[in-house]
């Protein structure tokens, strides 16, 4: 009986620790961040890689018409740039660079494998 005893605790702590774990680490993934990249239509970009200063007034047409933005850093990662609800403006003034290189700041988070950042700042 003392080792079952023993089996199911050290499975109650193992279990504890593991969700104190995944716990910690969902609420590291979201942290303050400026990034600097390029402003990208995530309609063109994920259709057809289409980015660059041949691309610009076809971003910024799209972006007007409602695609996703997203931003291209130099190291090639993408992040999808998301509205901040309390900070409109900043988001709409980001939509006026398509196609240009910014610096963003915000609030970087990763949910179900997708990278956003939540625009606070133009920098």
């Amino acid at each position: 009986m003392k080792s079952l005893h023993r089996r199911f605790s050290t499975a109650v702590i193992l279990a504890t620790f593991s969700l104190c774990f995944l716990s910690f680490e969902s609420k590291a993934q979201d942290e303050s961040k400026t990034i600097k990249g390029e402003v990208l239509d995530m309609a063109c970009y994920m259709a057809k890689g289409a980015h660059g200063e041949k691309h610009k007034s076809c971003a910024a047409s799209c972006i007007r018409d409602g695609a996703p933005m997203g931003l291209l850093t130099e190291d090639g990662k993408v992040y999808l740039l998301v509205e901040d609800h309390n900070k409109k403006d900043v988001y709409a003034k980001v939509k006026d660079h398509a196609g240009e290189k910014i610096t963003v700041k915000g609030t970087a988070s990763v949910k179900g494998g997708l990278q956003g950042l939540i625009v606070e700042a133009l920098n």
